[in-house]
């Protein structure tokens, strides 16, 4: 872009990672922006590829779904319905190679007798079944993972399975994973892991990585498609090493079409699937602070590595796990993308979105806080009605028209009208009280402070040798039996390399000779 310049602005001081500092990008912005509007976006995009900077258009939900990236990786598929003809929908996003899911057909009527014909009864009371005790540290205690997941997406499906009990071995390389220089984004999605330094290009590294996989039962990483192949780390590879072994990939856009060897981000997934172009309305696209592409990817990937191992009790083998960004991105907009001759468009975002409709969007109060109103059943319109004291509203429009007015209409103010009347903790009272769906709308700070969230123990206080004491995720799902939750915090670059390495037997002197050679290094 011939701005070598913005290095040099105060506040980025010759450090790019500067830019990222909410003080300093306000300042970068404009002059980014100014240079952009120099040339059409055609020019742009191949002036930025060439240069090896991931990027990628805005485009629209349907041209994206309609294109060849998905239909590549086959997450469009066609269903026969009775009364609507061809429906189209998303595919599985998530493919086990040996035992491959599908979509079998769409909700369909039942009889009633026929699904609990074929379950198979126990062959004796449950509870005269002798249940075996549980290990403790979580339902995945006892299974040993392999983290090369870098950034967000590989990283933190890792991180789910370590919150789930895993004993989750992060190996990285001598520069560590590029997500460190994030601080406590890096800490939160790595919580519950352990760091292993090992040069895995060197002979000696990827040996030593093959002696790892044998005791492992599953790796999981997110390079681009060929990477794994390149480095001899691919599941055929491995496989051969550890017949048990799962391998879990998560690709940007998948293994199949024009683009699957591009790198895949998920800003860029974004643009691309049509979620911000949609988000802003037609007006201007809109990017979503949250990555929610890389986080379903993640959850997917972990979904997709407990599936596997599910089907190696029945198997005794593992087995290949894909998934992408860009199934995902199909995935998050299932309701949208979902569709049949005649059905009704999905509703849009806007610039600044405060919802949908006027029974499910967002309104200030009184005291400056703001609430969140989800009514969807005409009932819900009734109750606030009565809760914000105007029962005539309900004799000017019948329940189900209410529930198709639109978010600014004049439905719309006069809820926002009649709710400014009130501080936000009585008009949840009121609405509650009367059954109607609504909450908080809280700001990030509020999150630590919350009652409720803390009387539900979602978070908890650690201590963190570099950021001190630090509030996190507590657990990800309560279990009964077995507990759950995060037994260390995310690990410094190399902490735990010759404890993991004496805990797979690999002897003192083979040790001391990895890390003088620098194939291996402890923090």
């Amino acid at each position: 872009m011939d701005l070598m310049g913005i290095i040099m602005m105060e506040g980025v001081d010759g450090e790019l990672t500067n830019l990222q500092k909410p003080l300093v990008w306000p300042l970068v912005r404009p002059v980014l922006e100014e240079r952009f509007a120099e040339k059409p976006r055609a020019e742009w995009l191949a002036i930025l590829k060439r240069a090896g900077v991931p990027c990628g258009p805005v485009g629209s939900r349907d041209a994206w779904f309609h294109g060849e990236t998905v239909a590549a990786n086959q997450m469009r598929i066609e269903m026969e319905h009775p009364k609507l003809g061809t429906v189209e929908m998303p595919g599985v996003s998530v493919k086990l190679a040996a035992t491959p899911g599908s979509v079998r057909h769409l909700l369909q009527p039942s009889d009633q007798a026929a699904p609990w014909a074929s379950i198979r009864k126990p062959s004796a009371p449950v509870d005269d079944v002798a249940v075996p005790a549980a290990a403790p540290g979580g339902p995945l205690a006892g299974v040993r993972v392999i983290d090369l997941g870098a950034v967000i997406a590989g990283a933190f499906s890792a991180g789910v399975l370590a919150n789930l009990g895993a004993d989750v071995i992060k190996v990285e390389p001598h520069q560590g994973d590029s997500f460190r220089s994030y601080g406590l984004g890096f800490a939160g999605y790595n919580r519950g892991k352990r760091s292993l330094v090992i040069d895995i290009k060197a002979p000696e590294g990827r040996e030593l990585f093959y002696d790892l996989v044998r005791q492992c039962d599953a790796v999981v990483d997110n390079y681009r498609v060929g990477v794994r192949e390149r480095l001899g780390i691919d599941h055929a590879t491995l496989s051969a090493i550890n017949p048990r072994i799962i391998n879990c990939s998560v690709s940007g856009y998948g293994t199949e079409g024009l683009l699957s060897a591009e790198p895949g981000f998920d800003p860029i997934m974004q643009a691309a699937s049509g979620m911000m172009e949609t988000q802003g309305g037609g007006e201007e696209p809109v990017y979503y602070q949250i990555n929610v592409n890389d986080t379903a990817s993640a959850l997917m990937a972990a979904f997709g590595i407990v599936a596997a191992l599910h089907a190696r009790e029945r198997t005794g083998r593992g087995q290949e796990v894909l998934t992408s960004l860009a199934a995902q991105s199909v995935l998050c907009q299932s309701g949208e993308v979902t569709a049949y001759a005649g059905s009704p468009p999905p509703p849009v975002g806007s610039l600044d979105c405060i919802g949908v409709s006027a029974l499910q969007r967002l309104y200030p109060c009184a005291d400056g806080e703001w609430l969140c109103l989800a009514g969807t059943r005409p009932e819900h319109f009734q109750q606030v009605c009565a809760a914000l004291g105007h029962p005539e509203w309900a004799g000017r429009m019948t329940a189900e028209k209410a529930l198709l007015e639109p978010r600014d209409g004049q439905l719309a103010e006069n809820i926002a009208a009649a709710l400014s009347g009130f501080d936000r903790d009585d008009a949840l009272d009121r609405l509650l009280t009367r059954g109607v769906p609504a909450a908080p709308a809280i700001r990030l700070d509020q999150v630590w402070t919350d009652a409720w969230l803390k009387a539900n123990r979602y978070l908890d206080e650690y201590e963190h040798p570099i950021h001190g004491t630090v509030t996190g995720v507590r657990t990800f799902g309560e279990w009964s039996r077995t507990g759950g939750g995060f037994e260390r915090r995310a690990p410094l670059l190399g902490e735990h390399s010759t404890e993991v390495l004496r805990e797979f037997g690999i002897d003192e002197g083979r040790i001391e000779s990895l890390l003088a050679a620098g194939v291996v290094k402890q923090g």
